[in-house]
């Protein structure tokens, strides 16, 4: 039988200390370290904040820069939307793509961290952003685009098949890969080198230099660079995408040589300049955010193993 006593603890017939309950009702802080490590604690407050800031406001980015483009692309069956629609669509679609976009870069993350073990920080980074955004952009955009025909047309647009996802995935895969790993990739490896060398000029400067407009700064600066230098991956991409739409049988179904061809002889020289300043601002902003947050924050905290002791 064990004995019930008062003060700090009870003592039970053994003599050992048995555990009090908290007299607010919920569990004592030592009961929750017990069933919670502390790498778990760890990881839930000093990564996964960083992860959803930087998938919220990215994902605020990428449905109003989205939008636009489904309207412009529905032929015709989507009209110009009005400002209550507008509103209506992006107050229930914000909240998804936000949420999948913070997904994404944890995955991505996850990956990076992974990989950081075997190959350089650098290659790692990039090679995480082309295997994990070039799959999870096409999720991304189908559901976003599918979300929008179901509040507008008050029909559900049918969901794409892993066949059909698969298939989605083949006009372009090539260019499409290059321009996530080197674009938003590149980005983030060259952000910090950049934003050292702002410091260090500001620094001689005899002016004051924030770190986290610095990080941003950098990040800005970087992204605006591998947005340029990756825009003809990008504008041969979608040289694919129209390609495989209208259902040309040449160079089916990647069109990697085709579409370069084509993108070529359609635009010249300006397949490396065309529609940059559009995307630059969404890839030097989204590189400056995530610079700044900093997702590969305490690179030891790896969710697959956050409950490791």
């Amino acid at each position: 039988t064990e004995k019930v006593g008062s003060g700090a603890g009870a003592v039970g017939a053994a003599g050992r200390l048995l555990p009090q309950p908290s007299t607010a009702g919920a569990p004592s802080p030592a009961a929750l370290g017990a069933l919670l490590p502390a790498r778990g604690v760890a990881w839930a407050t000093e990564v996964l904040p960083r992860l959803g800031i930087a998938g919220g406001v990215i994902g605020v980015i990428l449905v109003n820069s989205t939008m636009p483009q489904v309207v412009t692309t529905s032929n015709g069956r989507m009209p110009k939307l009005s400002a209550g629609m507008w509103a209506k669509m992006a107050f229930w679609i914000t909240p998804k793509a936000g949420g999948l976009k913070m997904v994404q870069y944890g995955v991505m993350r996850e990956l990076k961290l992974s990989m950081d073990k075997v190959i350089s920080p650098g290659a790692s980074t990039m090679l995480a952003f082309g295997v994990i955004g070039t799959f999870f952009q096409s999720i991304i955009y189908n559901t976003l685009i599918g979300d929008m025909y179901k509040i507008h047309m008050g029909v559900e647009k049918p969901r794409l098949s892993w066949q059909q996802l698969k298939k989605g995935l083949q006009p372009g895969f090539v260019w499409c890969f290059g321009r996530e790993s080197f674009s938003m990739g590149g980005g983030l490896w060259l952000g910090p080198t950049v934003k050292r060398h702002l410091q260090e000029t500001l620094e001689r400067q005899g002016l004051p230099a924030d770190d986290r407009v610095l990080r941003f700064g950098g990040g800005f600066l970087s992204g605006a660079a591998t947005a340029f230098g990756t825009q003809w991956l990008h504008n041969t991409t979608l040289m694919a995408g129209r390609m495989a739409a209208v259902g040309e049988a040449h160079g089916a179904p990647y069109y990697t040589s085709a579409s370069l061809q084509a993108a070529y002889n359609e635009m010249g020289m300006r397949m490396f300049y065309a529609n940059y300043p559009q995307r630059m601002c969404l890839i030097a902003g989204a590189v400056g955010l995530m610079n700044m947050v900093d997702i590969f924050h305490r690179p030891d905290l790896i969710a697959v193993r956050m409950f490791d002791r």
